[in-house]
């Protein structure tokens, strides 16, 4: 099937602009998971969907004190309740660096915990749901597609360098085929368009469905409806993320549909 993906493509697109002008600007302290939904919101709308039907940051209306990075609802908010019914689709943010790949910090689990999440909305309810990950390229590469890369040591701590995009060059960053997944999150992401992949999780882990488990409650009113089960199959799609190796591309970002069955 061919995904039409204009949309996601203008917002990896977006996102990476945005970025690469606050690291050009000295504002790069100011980039956060937070922030992140502003340029993501403009683009959407952009594309079309009216901004009243637009919410940033909203209660999740299926966990208790959890919160939905971006919701879009199917009609403009001061027309609905903006219940559970109302939504159309959900975006679930994060931003790759370097403890998004180290299983000794929470970053994975978090990262998971957003994906478990994502698939247990889109089970449950069948809304359409997307999770976006962004951040510098060579740190996108290295902590979560997982490629190796150069590391420097600076004042005891070993750091990728960043990215500089350079005004009329043909050759400081080479062209490179493909994205290459081998780290933590090989099985679980496709990092060609268009491309699945699908995997089991289940309450035995050590981490991810497990711990997710055990951290999220879901709302009162709703236990009768929906419940945890003892495993979940996620499926991701890839829809859209920046081409391995583009010259002068100083952040990379990409999205993906995320299924549960």
């Amino acid at each position: 099937m061919i995904i039409n993906n204009t949309r996601e493509n203008a917002i990896v697109d977006a996102i990476c602009l945005w970025m690469g002008y606050q690291l050009r600007i000295g504002r790069e302290q100011l980039i956060h998971e937070a922030s992140l939904r502003y340029p993501i919101a403009d683009t959407i709308t952009a594309f079309g969907t009216h901004i009243e039907r637009v919410a940033l940051e909203k209660l999740h209306p299926l966990f208790k004190s959890r919160k939905i990075d971006l919701v879009i609802y199917e009609k403009d908010l001061h027309e609905i309740d903006a219940g559970l019914s109302d939504i159309e689709e959900v975006f679930e943010f994060k931003l790759a660096k370097k403890d998004t790949s180290n299983i000794n910090t929470e970053e994975p689990q978090r990262l998971f915990d957003d994906i478990i999440r994502l698939a247990y909305y889109n089970l449950w309810t069948g809304k359409n749901t997307y999770f976006l990950i962004c951040g510098k390229y060579d740190e996108f590469k290295t902590y979560f597609v997982g490629q190796s890369n150069n590391v420097i040591s600076y004042q005891s701590k070993f750091l990728i360098p960043p990215r500089y995009s350079v005004a009329n060059s043909t050759d400081i960053y080479p062209q490179t085929d493909k994205w290459e997944e081998a780290g933590l999150y090989k099985d679980l992401f496709s990092f060609s368009v268009d491309e699945s992949k699908i995997k089991e999780f289940t309450i035995q882990d050590d981490w991810s469905l497990n711990s997710f488990q055990k951290s999220y409650s879901i709302r009162e009113g709703l236990v009768n409806t929906f419940q945890f089960t003892k495993s979940l199959t996620v499926k991701t799609t890839c829809l859209a993320i920046t081409p391995a190796g583009e010259k002068n591309k100083t952040h990379a970002a990409g999205i993906w549909r995320i299924e549960g069955f």
